[in-house]
């Protein structure tokens, strides 16, 4: 049982976040996304959220005996209704026993916007704090995520957060 690469609980036992099982385009493996299929079965998932745009995955699924709902996005810049329709997902599904886990292909934007988006709703956690913890477990946070949060990209940036704790203000990194 392998834990997925890049994954992010933003609620233990309930909800995390993560690149596609096995990996995303051409990294993908069969054997790894087998092993990480049946670790996010182990952990209580029983509903996985595909938000690619292929099926790809899907099927896989089917024979570990998750559930699953496939919402196709093509970008995070042009996802505002399918992070409203999973905010409400999110809420109602979150209630029944075991876990959901969303999940995107390589790219990890929308699927930290989705996550920030839920603690915010449920939470109350700033879309920012969100978005900020989802970038230190791993998921990538882009421009376009934190707009579709309203937020300013140089409130979640690992960067920004860096120079902005130094004395000088500089970032230390360079």
């Amino acid at each position: 049982m392998t834990q997925p690469q890049t994954i992010w609980w933003a609620r233990p036992r309930k909800l995390c976040g993560l690149e596609r099982p096995g990996g995303g385009g051409r990294t993908h493996r069969s054997s790894r996304r087998d092993e990480e299929i049946a670790y996010l079965s182990r952990r209580g998932v029983r509903l996985v959220v595909s938000t690619m745009r292929t099926r790809h995955n899907l099927a896989d699924y089917d024979r570990a005996g998750l559930a699953w709902h496939h919402v196709p996005v093509a970008s995070c810049a042009e996802a505002a209704e399918a992070l409203d329709e999973l905010v409400i997902l999110l809420r109602s599904e979150l209630r029944a026993p075991g876990a959901i886990a969303v999940h995107g292909d390589l790219r990890t934007d929308f699927v930290a916007a989705v996550c920030a988006a839920h603690l915010h709703d449920v939470r109350g956690v700033a879309p920012a704090d969100g978005l900020r913890a989802g970038a230190r477990a791993g998921l990538e946070v882009s421009p376009d995520a934190a707009a579709l949060l309203g937020v300013s990209y140089e409130e979640v940036q690992p960067r920004s957060a860096i120079a902005a704790e130094t004395a000088s203000g500089r970032s230390v990194t360079t």
